[in-house]
């Protein structure tokens, strides 16, 4: 009898009890203009985005083009057709098994003109892709894209491309099931409704708040020993950095402003590298940026020299909009700081000296952006004499005006969505949805897409150089202010953390220690 009373007295642990989950947190800036894969474009949304979805292929730690749902692929001997092999063991979130057709539909979608995709374009490279999207094809049985079989799926390019398949990384190529966008149209992305392909899915999200992923079941390839992820939603810097240090976040990335000399010495601080480049856009149609001698006058009237000194090192002056690591980078591309011939651009427009010049700047209102927005607003009233009006706004305002060209001067960065510098020079093509700056030019595209077709890589790189002299020089559509590496602080109890130089963030592998 004492015996059971002692046996009574030991905790039971019944199968009701809730298990503790294996979770990690991190932070994004702002809350994301769309989880739809085929409209997202901006890097708010990137971390959720390679989590919940993967494509045909994926990268490897050293950028390698390696297999993901395409188990397999065959590409023609003329180099302009590729056969996809899909694993058979692939379902989405909710049991279906994936089909060729899911990416037939996917890019369709981007594609259509419909759709309104900023990345319309970058399946430009597949015959008829351009034409369907212009709405000079209708019949999109005349695109390349075809489904042999329910695990076969064939793509047809117009001319052979030596990067295409690093192409196929990235989310706007992902799946997309035709029967869940058809049911819940606009609406589709949204918890409860999306189905993922990825390691997790959706399971909720509270607006300006956070977001939580749960494992997949479902996935089909390694898994860490996650179980759910959250995503808080933090604009300020230092609220995330407190937020870290209280343990409430297990890794904090795109943390260069406000970051002090004492903690840049911290063990728990690691460098990533990042193919990206932080820039002043200039708005060609707007005044008073729609004269060239104005852009220069700019240009020349900012020393970026100075831009480490406020960011305690982790941001270095740019030169060519390709950054270091990418052929076509250059240190002895663009305009000089020179403040002297700035002062006689503007008068030559007219602006005579001690005449106040204003003209304004539109950036998100993020640390960052705005630490280097007000570093911008000094030099040119130290050295031109010019007014810059500051327009701080939430990202999905901010986005918004950038899409509709409303103000003469813009911040951006651009990372590479893949490792070629076609990706940063292709931005500025007319057909571009990602160009800011209305500037187009024939002459410009012409050379941008000879350029990608190229074999020989020295002569690509010439092309790239030149190309990069119009836009920084000649044209002046935008300044290179800075490239920097990607810092992360990251726990201890996090192992195996994956974060490769296009900030694609993977958490397939992870593990955390409880």
């Amino acid at each position: 009898m004492v015996f059971l009373l002692l046996i009574l007295q030991v905790p039971v642990f019944s199968a009701d009890q809730p298990k503790k989950l294996n979770t990690i947190t991190f932070r994004i800036r702002a809350e994301p203009e769309s989880l739809d894969w085929n409209k997202a474009h901006t890097l708010v949304e990137a971390y959720l985005l390679m989590n919940l979805m993967e494509g045909l292929v994926t990268f490897d730690q050293k950028l390698n083009v390696v297999p993901a749902l395409a188990e397999s692929w065959k590409v023609s001997p003329d180099g302009k057709t590729y056969t996809f092999q899909l694993r058979s063991n692939v379902k989405w979130s909710d049991g279906v098994v994936l089909k060729a057709d899911d990416f037939v539909f996917s890019w369709r979608r981007l594609l259509s003109p419909l759709t309104g995709a900023s990345y319309a374009y970058y399946l430009f490279d597949v015959e008829g892709a351009e034409d369907f999207n212009k709405g000079k094809i209708l019949d999109f049985n005349k695109v390349g894209i075809k489904a042999l079989n329910p695990t076969t799926l064939e793509v047809k390019l117009k001319s052979p491309v030596p990067y295409w398949t690093s192409l196929l990384t990235f989310w706007v190529t992902f799946p997309l099931r035709k029967d869940i966008v058809e049911q819940y149209s606009s609406s589709w992305d949204s918890p409860g409704r999306m189905v993922s392909i990825g390691p997790f899915v959706l399971q909720s999200h509270e607006f300006e708040s956070h977001f939580v992923l749960k494992a997949n079941p479902y996935y089909y390839g390694r898994h860490g020993n996650l179980d759910q992820v959250i995503a808080r939603i933090i604009k300020d810097d230092q609220e995330a950095m407190a937020q870290y240090e209280a343990g409430k976040i297990d890794f904090l990335t795109d943390l260069t402003q406000g970051l002090t000399s004492s903690l840049s010495q911290r063990k728990d601080l690691f460098k990533f590298a990042h193919f990206t480049t932080g820039f002043l856009g200039f708005v060609t149609n707007k005044y008073p940026t729609s004269d060239v001698k104005f852009r220069r006058a700019v240009a020349m009237g900012i020393d970026r020299s100075k831009i480490s000194s406020f960011t305690y090192g982790a941001q270095v002056s740019a030169h060519s909009f390709v950054p270091p690591g990418m052929i076509g980078y250059s240190g002895s591309i663009g305009l000089p700081f020179n403040p002297s011939q700035a002062k006689a651009d503007l008068k030559a427009m007219g602006f005579e000296p001690g005449v106040p010049i204003q003209v304004d700047y539109i950036m998100p209102d993020w640390d960052k952006s705005k630490a280097m927005a007000e570093f911008i607003k000094k030099e040119l009233k130290t050295n031109l004499g010019m007014d810059v009006d500051l327009h701080p706004l939430e990202n999905k305002a901010y986005r918004m005006q950038l899409d509709l060209q409303g103000y003469p001067l813009y911040d951006l960065s651009w990372t590479a969505d893949y490792p070629d510098p076609d990706n940063f020079l292709s931005l500025f093509l007319s057909e571009s949805g990602n160009s800011m700056s209305a500037w187009k030019s024939k002459s410009f595209d012409q050379s941008v897409q000879q350029a990608r077709l190229m074999q020989n890589k020295k002569q690509r790189e010439s092309v790239y150089i030149e190309l990069q002299k119009i836009i920084q020089e000649k044209e002046v559509i935008l300044l290179p202010l800075y490239y920097e590496p990607n810092l992360a602080f990251i726990h201890s109890r996090v192992k195996n953390f994956e974060l490769n130089p296009l900030d694609y963030l993977y958490l397939r592998n992870v593990n955390v220690i409880p």
